[in-house]
């Protein structure tokens, strides 16, 4: 009796062991880590999951490019290995911060740039499903403007958050643009003949009023 208790226990022991042995290997097989970049400093501050099982990251790049730092997009497969990889940029820096993966296959990048607009500003970049870019917008003036943050919103436009040096203070910014990148502005066109029909309204509204209070009288 005393053997068969022994033996079962080795039983025991041994398939735990066992099952421990396989959860172990099969959590390993599912874990890896991948680098991107060369001799000069590379950052990633931004992250999705694709529609493929991969993923796509968004920062900086110093050692290819442009310019001293430029956009670098990097489009992985489900195990990290690169699939292709794209910067964006001109002579100064240009420093991404923000990826969305856009609704029509494609990518949205945001974050600042010193190569383009009037100086430190906003800058959202479209790119195609391949990393090819389709259009880019600055956003700012002659301060500093950095956007951190980036939505595709339900009507297909972006709306982007980060920001803005306003004399001596550093303010929230929050800009909402179409599909294109572009903040649709009032024309200033439309100002005056609203301003004339207005007029006219009152005018006739005051009319009628005048009149119907000499009827009541």
């Amino acid at each position: 009796m005393q053997c068969r208790k022994l033996f079962l226990s080795s039983m025991l022991i041994f398939v735990l062991f066992s099952f421990s042995l396989i959860i172990s290997v099969w959590a390993s097989s599912m874990m890896w880590s991948q680098t991107y970049g060369t001799e000069e400093a590379e950052m990633a501050y931004s992250l999705v999951e694709t529609s493929d099982g991969g993923y796509a990251l968004a920062g900086y790049a110093e050692s290819f490019g442009a310019g001293s730092k430029d956009f670098w997009l990097v489009k992985t497969d489900a195990d990290g290995n690169i699939e292709w990889e794209m910067t964006y940029g001109g002579a100064l820096h240009d420093i991404a911060f923000s990826l969305v993966a856009t609704s029509d296959g494609g990518y949205a990048l945001t974050g600042y740039t010193n190569s383009f607009g009037a100086g430190l500003d906003f800058w959202l970049v479209k790119t195609d499903a391949n990393g090819n870019m389709e259009w880019n917008q600055t956003y700012g003036g002659a301060g500093d403007e950095r956007a951190k943050s980036l939505v595709e919103t339900s009507d297909g436009g972006y709306a982007l958050a980060g920001n803005k040096l306003s004399g001596a203070d550093m303010n929230f910014w929050l800009i909402k643009t179409d599909e294109h990148g572009i903040i649709p502005e009032f024309p200033s066109w439309v100002i005056l003949p609203l301003l004339l029909v207005a007029t006219l309204v009152a005018i006739i509204y005051k009319q009628r009023l005048q009149k119907r209070q000499a009827c009541n009288n």
